[in-house]
């Protein structure tokens, strides 16, 4: 079924109701001002309402790319990677199995029980069979460039203080210590280089060969002497130079102070200006968040962000628990009596995964999940998963891997040229689109075997089909929403739907409210949010959608009900479109934020942001919220324009004056059908304005439309002018034949005659008693581009259309007009639908 038709038909019917019933699109009743009301359920907007569906990525270019990498791999790899969570025979019941040289075989919690933690001397020796024969950069790199992944970031140091690069700033290092005397960093950033992806590394903030073991928290200060030295030492060996470019830094644990933080910062910053520190270099001073271990978001979020998880949630490094079973421990000793504290503590760090039936489908089936979960969230996903201490993978964990490469193959779309989108989050998943796509991951099949996308429906779909297979599926437009009617469910692990389109997919809020002059409130439910990647901070911004329909809106006053705001932290801001307002307080959100205009026929987003936080990835506060927007217009006018006279000859000048446009507002002034601009004005504080423009000599004579149109705010006006032909010369008599009302003589006074003796002729070999062109005296026969009893008004999903029939002038572009829907309907059914949708023009959108 062509959805491009289907919407026309309904459209057009629609549009005549309209111009009978009035601005049915204004669905807020008339109320008294003090008498705020809720609008009623929205009526279908068609394709001029809708807004570019992608959520940009940020403005700043390494942040963009960074953002668009969007997959990576995470790698912890050290002399911890030996034991594999055991030591001496005992499971490590406690804490990550790279920590094992602090916990030893402790087992439990109760921090009333003395570490068992591996002696140095015992913990160096193991360094020194630390040759790794296994190891190949080039194969790490390869695995994780076919895993889908386009970075690489291993840990240079954890906690332990083992370097695993060739460091001048101690010998407990791996290039010391290890038979092989190689050096893994170096290896690894070119390996990454050759392959064709981006190299991070990670560095614990925190070092057991300087600072006390205390892996209960790894809440170490950096205020030892000389350790803050130290630090800048090493990175100035990681980030000067020797190991290339390095995209991100992921700093961790331990608990500097503000100064620390900015210092960690900036050294990072001044030896890679492109580089991204992730939010553990503390005290807000990140780059990108990233939250606690293992932490999924579950809303859209504001980037840039980031999800770290394990392939098992227990453990970084390599550890292998396939054959013992959770346990539960008991510390010996009774309850507390101060706290509310369990003695017997369950334990669950098994990775018997590995030996379980389907154990690696289940185990690729949840990584995909949470990949595509995050990436339609807006955030990065990092995926580790620990190699042995051989430098081989765990033939099960490569399994994995392969699968979720198998998976990213098969659905190019997702990790290619792909953003997250305004589309809500449905029951059924999440989407993401890129510039002519749609892609819906259907991570619960839905039990009806329908999927419906909100705010999708005005698109101009060319295809639906499910990724992968060529078969077309059935859809069907509801309103703004989308429908469509999926196969018997596949047997996949993440089955995704395509969306195709003609151009960028865009989005009609599904919040879009019209606003009139009376007061309408918009609820907490209609508004759009985007939560915070710290954690527990609540959200970075509220949006509503509105729009005053086919009228401009002056004056509009917006005012927001807040709960739990304070001006703390930051002071305010609020977006209407491209238009703006800073420095607000809590009490001018309450009081109203204005005056706004708003164009016609498009839709304006009202964001509520902080204004220049201190550190722009913090939410409101996560008791902080709006429970609603109030929204007001002082006046609502549609634009009109007259011209005078309304017959005019092609090269005089005519008086154009226009109405209800916004004021202070410029103009262009266009001449179609073959469009020329041909003159400008500037609206006075009422929206008026009177020009006097001139009607190119070269006009055809026939019918024509004057179109008046503002960008921004947005508004068009045109009105029907006929050009007649410029009168023709009166013909005169050849003056080499007639010079002086003599008979044809030569001045010299010699007969006029060539050399042959006959009389002088035009080169033609006609007389010369006629100009040689005549312009044409009579009507013309052809039908204009854009006939004066077609008005330009008809609202489109298409409405691109009317701009690219006529032919760009140097005077500017081809516009088309706009009337009242009334006069719009009316001439549509007297000048025939199927022309009137041909020339429909797209509206500026907000």
């Amino acid at each position: 079924m062509r959805i491009t038709n289907r919407l026309a038909g309904s459209l057009l019917a629609g549009l005549l109701t309209l111009g009978m019933a009035g601005p049915a699109l204004a669905d807020t009743p008339a109320t008294d001002d003090a008498q705020p009301t809720t609008p009623t359920t929205q009526t279908t907007y068609d394709a001029r309402y809708a807004i570019p569906a992608a959520v940009p990525a940020s403005s700043e270019a390494k942040v963009a790319q960074w953002q668009d990498m969007k997959y990576a791999m995470f790698i912890h790899w050290g002399v911890y990677s030996s034991y594999a969570g055991w030591y001496k025979g005992q499971k490590q019941e406690v804490g990550y199995p790279e920590q094992i040289k602090a916990w030893g075989h402790q087992q439990t919690w109760d921090q009333r029980i003395p570490l068992q933690g591996i002696p140095r001397e015992e913990y160096l020796a193991t360094a020194q069979t630390f040759e790794a024969p296994n190891f190949d950069a080039t194969a790490w790199c390869q695995q994780a460039k076919d895993t889908g992944m386009k970075m690489l970031l291993i840990t240079s140091k954890h906690h332990d203080g083992f370097a695993m690069w060739d460091t001048a700033t101690t010998d407990y290092n791996f290039t010391k210590q290890s038979p092989s005397h190689r050096d893994p960093i170096l290896e690894l950033s070119q390996a990454c280089q050759k392959v064709g992806i981006k190299f991070g590394l990670y560095f614990s903030n925190i070092d057991w060969e300087k600072q006390p073991e205390d892996p209960w928290t790894n809440a170490n200060t950096l205020d030892e002497e000389g350790y803050m030295d130290y630090i800048h030492e090493q990175l100035k060996e990681l980030l000067g130079g020797k190991y290339g470019e390095i995209t991100e830094l992921w700093y961790d644990m331990g608990k500097p102070n503000p100064a620390q933080s900015d210092q960690l910062r900036a050294w990072a910053h001044e030896l890679q200006p492109n580089i991204m520190i992730n939010s553990r270099v503390g005290n807000d001073r990140a780059d990108f968040e990233v939250g606690w271990d293992n932490e999924m978001q579950s809303e859209q979020t504001q980037g840039p962000w980031e999800s770290a998880v394990s392939i098992f949630h227990k453990t970084w490094g390599y550890a292998n628990w396939d054959d013992a079973a959770a346990t539960y421990k008991d510390t010996g000793y009774p309850d507390y009596t101060e706290e509310d504290w369990d003695h017997i503590q369950q334990v669950d760090n098994t990775t018997a995964l590995r030996k379980a039936p389907g154990g690696a489908h289940t185990k690729t089936t949840e990584i995909v999940g949470n990949m595509f979960s995050t990436v339609a969230l807006g955030g990065q996903f990092l995926f580790n998963v620990g190699p042995k201490f051989d430098g081989s993978y765990d033939p099960w964990d490569a399994s994995v891997l392969k699968g979720i490469g198998d998976w990213n193959r098969a659905h190019p779309g997702i990790l290619g040229n792909s953003r997250p989108t305004h589309f809500p989050i449905e029951t059924w998943g999440k989407t993401m689109v890129d510039d002519s796509h749609i892609y819906l991951g259907i991570e619960k099949w839905p039990t009806d075997g329908m999927v419906t996308l909100r705010g999708a429906g005005a698109n101009d779909i060319t295809s639906v089909k499910l990724d992968g297979s060529d078969a077309p599926l059935t859809y069907t437009v509801e309103g703004n929403d989308l429908v469509i009617t999926l196969p018997a469910q596949p047997d996949e692990i993440l089955p995704v739907v395509t969306v195709t389109t003609k151009g960028a997919p865009t989005y009609v809020p599904t919040g879009l409210t019209t606003i009139g002059e009376q007061t309408t409130t918009i609820p907490a439910t209609g508004l759009e949010k985007f939560k915070a990647p710290t954690p527990k901070t609540g959200e970075t911004s509220f949006t509503a959608s509105i729009t005053s329909g086919d009228r401009v809106a002056s004056g509009v006053r917006v005012s927001f009900d807040t709960e739990g705001f304070t001006d703390d932290y930051a002071k305010y801001k609020v977006t209407v479109g491209d238009q703006e307002v800073k420095s607000l307080t809590v009490a001018d959100l309450k009081a109203g934020v204005g005056p706004f205009t708003l164009g016609q026929h498009a839709t304006a987003r009202v964001t509520l942001s902080y204004d220049n936080p201190a550190y722009a990835l913090k939410g409101f506060g996560k008791d902080a919220t709006v429970a609603s927007v109030t929204v007001k217009s002082e006046k609502l006018s549609t634009p009109t324009i007259t011209v005078a006279p309304q017959t005019v000859e092609a090269g005089k000048s005519v008086t154009v004056t226009g109405t209800g446009f916004a004021p202070s507002s410029p103009v262009s002034l266009t001449l179609h059908s073959d469009p020329v601009e041909v003159g400008t004005a500037t609206t006075d504080d009422t929206g008026s304005f009177t020009a006097e423009v001139t009607v190119p000599a070269a006009t055809e004579a026939g019918d024509h439309t004057v179109v008046a149109a503002a960008e921004s705010p947005a508004a068009e006006a045109s009105a029907p002018l006929t050009v007649t032909a410029t009168p023709a010369p009166t013909p005169s008599a050849d003056p080499s034949t007639e010079p002086s009302g003599q008979p044809g003589t030569e001045p010299s006074g010699q007969p006029g005659t060539e050399p042959s003796g006959q009389p002088s002729t035009e080169p033609s070999g006609q007389p010369s008693t006629e100009p040689s062109t005549q312009p044409s005296t009579e009507p013309s026969t052809q039908p204009s581009a854009e006939p004066s009893t077609q008005p330009s008004a008809v609202p489109s999903p298409s409405a691109d259309q009317g701009r690219k029939g006529g032919k760009r002038s140097k005077g500017g572009l081809a516009r088309t007009g706009s009337n009242a829907l009334i006069v719009g309907a009316c001439a549509l059914a007297a000048a025939g639908v199927g022309t009137a949708f041909i020339r429909r023009s797209r509206r500026h959108k907000a």
